[in-house]
């Protein structure tokens, strides 16, 4: 009995390629109902099987295609054999695959993309390319970490386990989706070759505690007139929790003064302007004083930008996290990165008492249990804890 009945079409150029008519029939069909039947007659338990096959058929067409073996694969179709091209695909042709439809156009976010391609770029395809899917096994995962845990690079020798994991993250994602596609039968980053993170108390302390914030605070007090523009960044973020994407894209539009606030509306993480992490647009209270600033600073400066860069566009990647370690050099405290800036901000508020619900709702937070990690209502009651912080900081002992 005929199930199903496709087009299988592959070209590459005009004129070569493989098309074949594809009969899917269910296996008590008798060799009389197959004989009528036009094309390559192939047994389905049903139709979805029926479609499972062809889409394995359809994707072994493309790399044969591909790989100039075309006529091959037609030869072993038509003799009703399974065409033997499966088995020789290799890590880069796939993984050139996976790169352009689970990564590029996979809806990720900017910095992840961007992620997966330098990894699979300068670490996976250099180690695996050549080799094919199913001889990439846990022995050569293995041999991958130690390679990197030794090998020398820009800043210093061996890889942390985070990064190698990083690595790790991005092949196993690799390896999922062929084994998604039939292509392989298991993945070769197994539960056990996750690495475990090294943790120092340096790692574990990307935060200012309530003693060191004052001091930082203080410097940046004698920075008015020496680093006009570092100052009003590094205090604007210190006292609204937001991240450094969002405060790239602050337009002065955003700025709103009968609160006063300052409304998150997008984020700027590298090049392409989006939405924040959580995709909800939001009002973060001020410190009346530091608003006053702000409207002052914005009349100072030309564009659309809150705080435009020396060249009137956004603020560089990594130039916060400089203007962080020149705080904290000066303040005589530990150097903090501007996310360090954002778990200051959850224990400081944690420290004066304030509950885990309201802390979310400073840092921007959907979920109260990703709080829980930052802290080691209403605009009332926002500027309330708000003005709080602000006068504990800046209040000289």
């Amino acid at each position: 009995m005929l199930i199903q009945r496709k087009r299988l079409q592959v070209f590459r150029t005009k004129g070569t390629g493989v098309d074949r008519l594809i009969s899917f029939v269910s296996p008590d069909t008798t060799q009389g109902e197959r004989q009528q039947l036009r094309g390559v007659v192939i047994e389905a338990a049903d139709k979805l099987d029926a479609r499972w096959r062809f889409q394995e058929l359809h994707r072994s067409a493309k790399l044969a295609v591909k790989k100039g073996e075309a006529l091959a694969f037609l030869d072993a179709l038509d003799r009703r054999e399974t065409p033997a091209v499966k088995a020789s695909i290799t890590f880069a042709e796939f993984s050139d695959e996976w790169k352009t439809t689970c990564v590029e156009k996979g809806g990720l976010r900017e910095s992840q993309v961007e992620s997966d391609l330098s990894i699979l770029k300068n670490h996976l395809l250099p180690e695996f390319g050549k080799l094919t899917l199913e001889q990439l096994d846990v022995r050569r995962v293995d041999t991958y970490k130690a390679k990197k845990r030794a090998q020398k690079h820009q800043y210093g020798t061996g890889y942390s386990a985070t990064s190698i994991n990083n690595h790790l993250s991005v092949l196993h994602r690799v390896f999922e989706k062929a084994i998604e596609y039939g292509l392989i039968d298991r993945n070769p980053v197994t539960k056990r070759a996750w690495m475990k993170r090294e943790t120092t108390p340096e790692d574990s302390e990307n935060w200012w505690t309530p003693k060191e914030e004052p001091k930082a605070f203080a410097v940046l007090e004698t920075w008015r007139e020496r680093y006009p523009l570092e100052r009003i960044v590094i205090l604007t973020q210190s006292v609204t929790s937001t991240r450094f994407g969002e405060i790239r894209a602050l337009e002065k539009r955003d700025l709103d003064l009968t609160v006063p606030c300052l409304w998150i509306r997008r984020s700027m993480a590298r090049k392409i302007v989006t939405t924040p992490k959580n995709k909800k647009a939001r009002c973060v209270v001020l410190p009346q004083q530091i608003a006053d600033e702000l409207r002052e600073w914005m009349l100072r400066t030309e564009g659309q930008l809150l705080f435009p860069g020396p060249g009137g566009g956004p603020l560089a990647n990594n130039s916060l996290n400089r203007w962080y370690r020149r705080l904290a050099e000066e303040a005589e405290i530990r150097p903090i990165t501007s996310h360090g800036a954002r778990h200051t901000s959850g224990s400081s508020y944690d420290y004066m008492g304030v509950g885990q619900r309201r802390i979310a709702l400073l840092l921007g937070h959907t979920d109260v249990a990703t709080t829980a990690r930052y802290t080691h209502g209403d605009s009332a009651e926002m500027k309330a804890l708000v003005e709080a912080r602000w006068a504990r900081l800046t209040t000289k002992a």
